[in-house]
Order: structure tokens, then C-alpha cells, then sequence
């Protein structure tokens, strides 16, 4: 099956709403610019855009997780998730007996060591170096951009959350700094933030919300919650990818 045909079954699984290839990406700035004009759209016309990176484990995931739960199950279940419980129960389980609140409080490391991040990284073949060769933009008719976690019902694998608490979470998030879900994959989220924040202080609790959610970006990436925080600051992009 070609990258094509797996976008286009993709697409019949979020339920045929309007989409676009786009093929042979010359810079991942491109892209960028093109999510970004499409959002302002969608703001006026009542969609909200997702890059999606096709895959043949995306569309079996897509598939299998449809046969467990629909669109308002996954919402009607996020209405139950207790975010505060939540967050303390991901981060306590993450923690390693609190080494990383620990980390976080720690007077170590240099507060502004960190890059901000500003463009997206899974649209990216590292093999390559370049964008992949097919990349699909689907236009999700919900002004609530949170609800994307339903239409593309990835997690529960792992240590990655199940559906129904991304979206309660994305929720959270969005009423916070105004974070809207813009890149998946089988294992990826990507989230586009129009509210980034300005302080340590701010990114210090932030670090410690999005280790709880994804704790992988710690432990197999920056290292460090406090490093994690470092980045944050002014970052309008922000990255999770679980093992």
C-alpha cells in the first residue's frame, strides 16, 4: 500500500472531512506556513486543521481503537477525567520516589539553557532530512480543538494516555495557554501554543504537567524535568512521543 492510499484510508477512518496531501515538502517551514494560514481559516469557517503523518501502525491503530469506542464515548469520558488527580497520579508513578520534583526545585541548572521550540519536529525523516514524502492536512469540522484526541483515538499503548484523557487534558491546556492538538502519528502528539509561556515560574509548573503526561520526554530526552522547563519558555510548539 503507498503512503496515498494508507492517507486516504486514514482519512475515511476520521470520517471523509476535508483534506489535502501535501506531497514532496521542500522545507518543514512550508508546512508550518500552511497550518498556520489554515488555522486563521478555520477560526472563521469552523474547522480546526490536523497534520496527520500516515502510517501503516496510525491506521491500525485508528482501526482497532475505533471498534472499542466512538467519537462520543471518547468524549463523554473525558467529562470524568479529574485533571489535578490525574496529573498527581502520572507524575507520582513517573517520579522514581520524587528524584524528578526534586530536579525541579533544583538551583542547578541554568534557567536560560533551554531553546525554545518554534517548528514542528515529527514532520521530519531523520533518514532524509527532509519532510516526508506525504503528508496529509485534514480539516476537523470542531472549533473545539481539544475533541481531535477523538477523531484520531491514539493511546492507551504504554505509557500513553487513553483518549478520552488527552482530551481532557488538550481541554485544560487550551483554557490555560490556548494549545491547540496540529501534529499526529501512531505515537506522536505535537501541539501548536498561541498563549507560550513567559516565565520560569509558569514553565517550572508546566514541566511538571507535561512530565506527567509524557513521561518519556524526560526520561529518553531532555533528561531532566528542570531542563524540560528551560525550553519552554516563549516555545510554541510543544513535543510528545511515547515508546
Amino acid at each position: 500500500m503507498t503512503t496515498k492510499e494508507l492517507a486516504n484510508k486514514i482519512a475515511a477512518l476520521i470520517g471523509h472531512h476535508p483534506h489535502e496531501l501535501i506531497e514532496n515538502a521542500d522545507d518543514v517551514s512550508l508546512v508550518m506556513e500552511k497550518y498556520k494560514a489554515l488555522l486563521s481559516q478555520g477560526k472563521a469557517e469552523g474547522f480546526t486543521p490536523l497534520i496527520v503523518v500516515p502510517s501503516e501502525t496510525l491506521l491500525e491503530a485508528l482501526e482497532y481503537a475505533k471498534e472499542e469506542q466512538d467519537f462520543e464515548a471518547i468524549i463523554s469520558k473525558s467529562y470524568e477525567v479529574d485533571i489535578s488527580v490525574f496529573f498527581e497520579r502520572r507524575i507520582k508513578e513517573a517520579s522514581f520516589d520524587g528524584e524528578y520534583e526534586v530536579d525541579l526545585a533544583s538551583e542547578d541548572s541554568d534557567a536560560n539553557n533551554g531553546e525554545a521550540l518554534n517548528i514542528f519536529l515529527s514532520l521530519t525523516d531523520y533518514t532524509t532530512n527532509r519532510p516526508y514524502p506525504v503528508l496529509m492536512v485534514v480539516k476537523i469540522p470542531t472549533t473545539n480543538p481539544w475533541e481531535l484526541a477523538a477523531y484520531i483515538p491514539m493511546g492507551g499503548f504504554n505509557d500513553c494516555p487513553m483518549p478520552q484523557e488527552q482530551v481532557a487534558v488538550f481541554k485544560y491546556w487550551y483554557e490555560k495557554y490556548g494549545v491547540r492538538p496540529a501534529v499526529v502519528s501512531y505515537d506522536i502528539w505535537e501541539l501548536y501554543v498561541e498563549k507560550p509561556v513567559k516565565t520560569m515560574d509558569d514553565a517550572n509548573a508546566l514541566a511538571m504537567e507535561q512530565f506527567g503526561f509524557c513521561s518519556d520526554i524526560v526520561h529518553q530526552g531532555v533528561g531532566s524535568v528542570k531542563a524540560l522547563a528551560n525550553g519552554l519558555v516563549n516555545s510554541s510548539i510543544w513535543y510528545f512521543w511515547w515508546d
